[in-house]
């Protein structure tokens, strides 16, 4: 785990000072919310902690990729994850028994926070630990309308991007010493979660 978060490290310092670091990013975010379990919040806080003089360009790749990605979840959920008997297709069995945090068990929980939130649970999945993939594929499977998915996914995820983005910018230099990328990951999280608590505090 601790050699992950070193590769992206590495990963990030290349793209960092290049014309392609916000377009890896967008990659970065499309396949998160599509398919792929990739750590988008941590990359984009690595790339922009390596260049905040382009944090909100970062914020808009960041927001868009995931937007574009959360449709093509969303279209994968809706044509291709039950069949004309409302079982599950053999993809979504595959995703099921292979890609992590992703169980059937998990989908039904999400039907069931949409059953109980409605539509507002699109604007809470930003914030909470939980890849937005599961909520654009459940989208797509549940039928929710997409336009408004569409409208939810970018106002929720155009928040969380913008309001690190500004954080990170309040904070300046003091987050490249908080944020320490040879210490142990559970560090990692939990010194960046408190800089940005206190931050958020004296902000507002």
């Amino acid at each position: 785990m601790k050699n992950w978060f070193k590769s992206l490290h590495k990963w990030g310092m290349q793209w960092a000072n290049t014309k392609w670091g916000a377009w890896a990013l967008f990659i970065c975010a499309f396949a998160d919310a599509s398919f792929l379990p990739l750590p988008t919040p941590m990359f984009f806080m690595a790339l922009t902690l390596l260049n905040i003089t382009k944090a909100y360009k970062y914020a808009l790749f960041g927001t868009m990729g995931t937007l574009t990605g959360a449709i093509a979840g969303y279209a994968i959920g809706h044509f291709v994850w039950l069949d004309a008997h409302g079982e599950f297709t053999s993809l979504a069995r595959f995703v099921f028994e292979n890609i992590p945090g992703f169980t059937e068990a998990v989908y039904q929980s999400i039907h069931i926070q949409f059953t109980k939130w409605g539509l507002g649970i699109l604007f809470l999945a930003p914030f909470i630990p939980v890849p937005y993939k599961l909520f654009s594929i459940t989208s797509g499977a549940f039928d929710i309308n997409i336009f408004i998915f569409s409208i939810g996914t970018l106002i929720g995820q155009g928040l969380r991007f913008y309001l690190l983005s500004f954080l990170i910018i309040k904070l300046g230099p003091a987050v490249k010493k908080i944020f320490e990328f040879n210490k142990k990951p559970i560090a990692i999280l939990a010194t960046t979660c408190v800089a940005i608590a206190i931050i958020a505090f004296k902000v507002f």
